[in-house]
């Protein structure tokens, strides 16, 4: 009886000298311990689902770099360094804050060619290639995704809408002056239905001398009184398209609208 107590006394003191209680500090490790466990089961649940999320919702958990997801989808913008601040990848070849290679940055905007090697043949068809077209050429556009993200399209805020989907396209002339107006008329045109993924194209003639093309995505939600206009209102550039392959694909998605999400794709032959 005597050990016990002196066994006990011990322990007291230990307790009292202490300045956290040894009971409360292996509650908090449990909590951390389980805690962490969920949040490992959590990611393993996103991981295998990421082959069915969209580019969108992959940035939004974390599967690209900060910088990828701020530029085209604007998400996780507070991670990139403000010394790269919110640009466009065309903007940042321009600026030379890009991280890709003068290459790329010639090859797909036209931006830093004088800095790529001249053996490089940055240019497979020809090393004389100039930023703006020097023919008429043929431009397949493509809308391949769609998904509403708002729920507050149609009365009762509970229903799908009924999208109607277009792209009205500007080919600027050379130096940035004129420019022609083109549309593809309506691509995609949906009832009750809240995400559609499939392939709707249209294809357009951009004249000789055209340097640069502005897509601006425009969606509609057809209503029995009034059509309402949910499009985001931006437009999307493509800078120097003398200097694309052709049939060497352009991909783009209207970063900015809050009420979906749409992505499409180009090419020139």
């Amino acid at each position: 009886m005597i050990q016990k107590l002196l066994i006990f006394a011990v322990f007291a003191f230990l307790v009292a000298c202490s300045d956290e209680n040894p009971f409360e500090a292996m509650e908090d490790d449990l909590h951390e311990v389980e805690a962490d466990a969920y949040s490992d089961a959590y990611a393993d649940r996103i991981k295998a689902s990421s082959s069915s999320m969209s580019m969108y919702d992959q940035c939004m958990y974390g599967y690209y770099t900060a910088s990828y997801c701020c530029t085209y989808y604007g998400y996780r913008c507070s991670y990139v360094s403000s010394s790269s601040s919110y640009m466009s990848e065309a903007d940042k070849c321009y600026y030379g804050t890009s991280t890709y290679s003068d290459s790329y940055c010639c090859t797909n905007y036209g931006y830093r060619c004088s800095y790529v090697s001249s053996s490089s043949s940055y240019r497979s068809s020809s090393s004389s290639a100039t930023a703006y077209l020097t023919r008429s050429k043929t431009m397949k556009l493509t809308l391949t995704y769609y998904k509403q993200k708002s729920s507050d399209w149609d009365l009762g805020g509970s229903s799908d809408g009924d999208p109607s989907i277009s792209f009205v396209l500007y080919f600027i002339y050379s130096g940035g002056g004129d420019s022609t107006k083109v549309s593809t008329g309506t691509l995609l045109s949906l009832q009750d239905q809240g995400s559609w993924t499939g392939s709707k194209s249209s294809t357009l003639t951009i004249p000789m001398y055209i340097e640069d093309v502005k897509i601006c995505p425009n969606v509609i939600d057809k209503d029995v009184l009034s059509n309402d206009d949910y499009s985001s209102g931006y437009c999307y550039n493509k800078y120097n398209i003398g200097y694309l392959d052709s049939y060497s694909t352009v991909y783009q998605s209207d970063y900015y609208s809050s009420h979906y999400e749409l992505e499409w794709e180009w090419y020139l032959y």
